[in-house]
């Protein structure tokens, strides 16, 4: 963790430790995945390259939010923008990325029925923040394409490998004013 006192890394519920939301009126970058499930573990990843920086701004949460599920609503409900770094399938070259605005998740997730809510992932989750109209104003999604999520713990190779470059963007999108 970073010495930072600004900076929170906490670690998601479903390992029975405690989560808290960003705190109100922050910028919340989120990862979330499972370090045991291969490339599912690349938003923890990123959460700990961002940590051990020196350059955050101070208004900048990060937090590991794991497996959090449909609990993703309740880490970003008080966070005055946020930025969600996960494991995607988007026929893309494994570690390729893309950086996509809340609106596109939103729209897949309808496109697709919404998926089963016994599951429930970031799209879900996202869905049900919009109607219950918790959700951050600014929302990007960074979605990185995995070459595997098999049960074995540790990154493949190109997705190890993108971490300093999608580190680099998120810290620009940080230090970018919202509109």
């Amino acid at each position: 963790m970073s010495a930072l006192s600004s900076l929170t890394e906490t670690r998601a519920p479903e390992l029975g430790c405690e989560t808290r939301p960003a705190p109100a009126g922050t910028t919340l970058v989120l990862g979330l995945g499972n370090e045991l499930r291969g490339d599912d573990g690349i938003g923890p990843a990123i959460i700990r390259a961002l940590a051990a920086r020196q350059d955050l701004p101070s208004h900048v949460t990060v937090l590991d939010g794991g497996l959090a599920g449909v609990e993703t609503v309740l880490l970003l409900k008080d966070a005055a923008r946020a930025i969600v770094v996960d494991a995607a399938e988007q026929g893309l070259a494994p570690g390729e990325w893309r950086r996509l605005p809340v609106a596109t998740v939103l729209e897949h997730a309808a496109r697709d029925g919404g998926g089963s809510w016994h599951a429930a992932g970031l799209a879900q989750a996202l869905a049900l923040g919009q109607a219950l109209d918790t959700l951050p104003p600014d929302i990007v999604v960074y979605a990185v394409q995995p070459l595997r999520a098999d049960y074995s713990p540790g990154l493949s190779q190109p997705v190890q490998a993108a971490i300093p470059t999608l580190c680099e963007q998120i810290l620009s999108d940080l230090l970018t004013p919202t509109a």
